[in-house]
């Protein structure tokens, strides 16, 4: 009796010992270990085996290293593999931070010091490196009392009905129009609320119906003669071929749409 009880705790001891002696495939966020679709059904590896692995564009390793290694031990993965985020700190324009122009890893906690009249985003005079970058964008706005709001934001092939002014009160509202043949996409005026603007809105493209590019696909407008149209985004375009040639797109793309400056042609041969 004594005999068997002792071979059952030696197996135990043994099995109990055995637990943890091999590593399963090391999942790295914004990593991937060397050659990894080769080595991936090795796995799970044994203790003493050794891995190289890297991270992607923007992420490093603790080590800072291209590649770092990691070993498989009783208590897993040593060092335990991790890719840590970089942000770039630019100079700080109408301000100042001991670590413009220097790269920094996350976890990093970086103090801007504005100079007057201008505040960080929210007022936060700290930003941390994260994951996902800046905590808040590394600047200096304008600080404008009583919560003003300073000139309107510019938006691209559109601008204000009328001149900006240097300040608006709380409130304010500022109309915008698009440039000839763009659509205003959003609501055409913003509203100054707590010394920020509401989200402006977007003029979208028009689109530019050349001769050269009829002629690249031997085609013409079907109903009209002009050598170059210009037409707004979701206005309909129909085209024909020219004399003596055939479709080899079908039928429907011949009338087609503009869509935010973008055009797809049908072509004929």
């Amino acid at each position: 009796m004594f005999l068997l009880i002792s071979v059952v705790l030696t197996l135990w001891l043994s099995c109990a010992h055995g637990q943890g002696r091999t590593c399963d495939f090391p999942e790295i966020k914004h990593g991937s270990i060397y050659n990894e679709n080769r080595y991936k059904k090795s796995f799970p590896a044994d203790v003493g085996k050794y891995f190289y692995y890297t991270c992607e564009h923007s992420f490093v390793t603790p080590s800072q290293s291209l590649w770092t290694r990691i070993n498989c031990t009783e208590e897993g993965w040593s060092p335990t593999p991790k890719c840590l985020r970089q942000c770039f700190f630019p100079w700080v324009e109408n301000g100042q931070s001991t670590s413009s122009g220097q790269t920094h890893r996350e976890g990093d906690v970086v103090h801007i010091v504005c100079n007057a009249g201008y505040s960080p985003p929210n007022g936060q005079s700290s930003i941390a490196c994260g994951e996902s970058g800046w905590s808040s964008p590394p600047e200096c706005r304008r600080v404008y009392p009583q919560g003003r709001c300073g000139p309107p934001p510019p938006i691209d092939n559109g601008d204000t009905v009328s001149l900006p002014l240097p300040q608006y009160p709380p409130e304010s509202a500022v109309e915008y129009k698009c440039q000839a043949y763009y659509v205003l996409q959003g609501d055409k005026h913003i509203v100054c609320r707590n010394g920020e603007w509401s989200e402006p809105p977007k003029c979208l493209g028009a689109c530019v119906i050349s001769e050269e590019m009829m002629q690249q696909h031997n085609i013409q407008l079907k109903w009209r003669q002009d050598r170059k149209l210009y037409t707004r985004t979701d206005d309909n375009i129909e085209f024909t071929c020219k004399y003596g040639y055939r479709p080899t797109t079908p039928n429907h793309t011949f009338r087609t749409t503009c869509h935010e400056g973008k055009v797809v042609y049908p072509h004929c041969e």
